[in-house]
């Protein structure tokens, strides 16, 4: 089992006091900028600043490029012109590419400074190349599975976890529950939460297999809570970001890499409590499915603005 066999990086439990080096990998619920209403503080850099409120000599690295699916990130790809001019225009960072225009991620982790800790959040574009060809639950699952999303999947943990063993996975976000999710390209809010209760164990099982974290965007974002959102209802807002970064800050303090099994984190609603849930051997799809239901009828309760069934 590969993952059983890797070590942390450093012998001893690295914690905020250390100097760190993050890097973000994935899609745009990572690289989420240009969806923001303040564009200078996308998740890099509020992850940035929360390191380096421990130590000063910390970093945060964004190597995630919007619209990335897993093959992307395997193998590489060409940054979209309007982020990248996007980026320019804002006084960001420009995508570290290659001398071909693309962003290769698995190189990335291999240059100096390695990085210390990996975030890979990936999947939900995926998902949505299924929904281009339908809405119905059975036939998205069954694109998906057909595309060997499982298998890249696991190749891509096992590839990072060669290079960094301090892997932190992200699951997708409920999207916000709109009155008309098809303009969106989004299948109604009924399918989306019987497809991630589905696709959970690609997840969860991976991380029980090579003992690892996830922070569970699924059971923390509100999706009847525009707040939550940025400019669509498929992107992270500023203050959604913080959710991600706050949860990044607490795995890496307190959960143990090498040492620990595999743990479950998350802020149900956005809010300031952190919950978390060891994925034990007994783990089911069934088990997580009641657990986001739940999550989502307490999201509609506590939400003022609900109109949306």
């Amino acid at each position: 089992n590969l993952g059983k066999s890797m070590k942390r990086v450093s012998d001893t439990k690295l914690t905020l006091n250390d100097s760190l080096h993050v890097a973000l990998l994935g899609d745009s619920v990572l690289d989420n900028f240009h969806w923001l209403t303040d564009k200078t503080q996308d998740v890099r850099q509020q992850l940035d600043d929360k390191l380096k409120k421990q130590n000063s000599t910390s970093l945060c690295s964004n190597y995630a490029v919007d619209q990335s699916v897993i093959n992307d990130v395997l193998n590489g790809m060409v940054p979209p012109k309007v982020y990248v001019k996007s980026r320019k225009k804002h006084g960001l960072e420009s995508y570290p590419t290659e001398e071909d225009g693309l962003v290769r991620p698995l190189n990335l982790i291999k240059t100096d400074p390695k990085p210390s800790h990996v975030v890979l959040s990936i999947g939900g574009n995926d998902a949505r190349e299924a929904f281009m060809k339908s809405f119905d639950l059975d036939n998205i699952y069954h694109v998906m599975t057909k595309s060997g999303i499982v298998t890249r999947f696991e190749r891509l943990v096992s590839e990072i976890l060669q290079t960094t063993p301090n892997l932190i996975l992200v699951y997708v976000y409920h999207p916000e529950i709109t009155h008309f999710p098809i303009f969106h390209g989004l299948p109604p809010a009924s399918v989306i939460s019987k497809l991630l209760t589905k696709f959970s164990p690609l997840f969860y099982d991976v991380a029980r297999k090579h003992s690892i974290p996830i922070i569970d965007l699924s059971l923390s974002f509100n999706p009847y809570s525009k707040e939550d959102y940025g400019s669509t209802p498929i992107e992270p807002s500023n203050m959604s970001g913080e959710y991600i970064a706050d949860l990044i800050v607490k795995i890496i303090n307190e959960f143990d890499f090498g040492n620990e099994t595999a743990k479950a984190f998350y802020k149900p609603g956005g809010g300031t409590d952190v919950h978390v849930d060891e994925i034990a051997d007994d783990w089911t799809s069934d088990v997580y499915g009641k657990k986001l239901k739940d999550h989502l009828s307490r999201c509609k309760k506590v939400s003022s603005s609900c109109e949306v069934c």
